[in-house]
């Protein structure tokens, strides 16, 4: 299981990025202000962390953030009670609008943030030094 690909949309101060991950393992290292956090804090939220307006960047109308893994088999059961389509790819999206209200999808089922962060754990660790 791994992340494939995260593309964000009027995030912060991203316009628009998209980022592709070979398989294994991956490591994101740079400079400060290089832009680490950035994508560290849209997977959070792609995976239901809480967000307000702040992450919406300034002078649009919503920020959007798309991520796909492998679809590990120990969420199959689970993606078969919830009535998703369960196939090798596992597409999470994230809408979040001016106001801070934000919508999601599991590969393109509308889905709910305790949903997001229920498979969440099955998807990612994040670590850092804080």
């Amino acid at each position: 299981m791994s992340l494939r690909r995260i593309a964000l949309r009027e995030f912060v101060i991203v316009a628009q990025m998209e980022v592709e991950f070979a398989a294994g393992f991956t490591a994101l290292t740079g400079e400060t202000g290089a832009g680490k956090s950035i994508l560290i804090d849209a997977l959070q939220l792609v995976l239901g962390a809480r967000a307000d307006s702040g992450v919406v960047r300034q002078g649009a109308e919503r920020a959007e953030i798309v991520a796909e893994f492998d679809t590990p088999p120990s969420l199959l059961p689970w993606l078969a009670e919830a009535g998703i389509d369960d196939g090798d790819t596992l597409l999470l999206r994230r809408v979040i609008d001016a106001q801070g209200k934000s919508r999601f999808w599991i590969n393109g089922v509308p889905a709910t943030a305790t949903q997001l962060r229920q498979v969440a754990p099955e998807l990612m660790d994040i670590h850092g030094q804080h």
